[in-house]
């Protein structure tokens, strides 16, 4: 397998690493397509393992674009101008089952905000190209970013106005650009909100998080109240 490593950092005010793996690990749970990962240990630090699915065997490789390249943006300094909204008009109009992916797309921008992370900008976000097509890669770099005050927005904006407030109401106002009406959108949240609040403890204990950590975690970027103001 070809893997990245993710290392924890003596300079890491909280636990970065342990962090990437219960946000990845409850986002596969909430049926997201994800990389796959695994935590490890080297010399008493924390490692995060990512499956590279643009390798996936000996010799085999996939054609992999970043989100700015399906925009036609440079990283900079165009790439501040990537937004949600303008790659789900790609989708429509050049991706494989739109629908589905439309859908999908969704769904990470509101586990995005249910976790807390707001490192989701254009290179954050890639498509393959198969046989019969583009196609969203599975999700990586889910990262809750620390907060340090209440309200956060989105890298990119995710309504045509430029909403991206992390906030659900805001999300969820902004349902028909991913071709969902308002109660489908509140069934993906509730869903997430469920699976996060039922499976926090396990995927914590996975990651070996202590009480402390998890807590600090969880109304911090899990779930921050803020999320759900009207």
């Amino acid at each position: 397998r070809s893997l990245i490593a993710k290392f924890a950092s003596t300079s890491d005010t909280y636990p970065v690493v342990q962090g990437e793996f219960v946000a990845m690990s409850l986002a596969r749970r909430c049926g997201l397509d994800t990389a796959r990962v695994s935590l490890v240990q080297a010399h008493q630090r924390h490692v995060l393992l990512v499956e590279r699915f643009d390798r996936p065997g000996a010799n085999r490789r996939v054609r992999a674009v970043s989100a700015l390249t399906v925009l036609g943006l440079n990283a900079y300094p165009s790439g501040r101008y990537a937004t949600y909204w303008a790659l789900a008009d790609e989708i429509r109009n050049t991706f494989v089952q739109p629908d589905l992916t439309l859908r999908e797309l969704f769904g990470r921008i509101a586990f995005n905000i249910v976790c807390g992370n707001t490192d989701d900008h254009g290179r954050n976000h890639a498509a393959l190209l198969g046989e019969s097509g583009l196609h969203l890669s599975p999700a990586y770099d889910i990262c809750p970013q620390a907060r340090s005050g209440g309200e956060a927005n989105q890298a990119m904006a995710y309504g045509r106005e430029g909403q991206r407030a992390a906030n659900i109401a805001s999300l969820v106002a902004s349902a028909d650009v991913y071709h969902l009406d308002s109660a489908t959108a509140r069934e993906i949240i509730d869903a997430q909100l469920q699976v996060v609040r039922d499976a926090w403890d396990e995927v914590c204990d996975e990651a070996q998080l202590t009480r402390q950590d998890r807590s600090a975690f969880f109304g911090g970027q899990f779930l921050n109240p803020t999320i759900f103001e009207s």
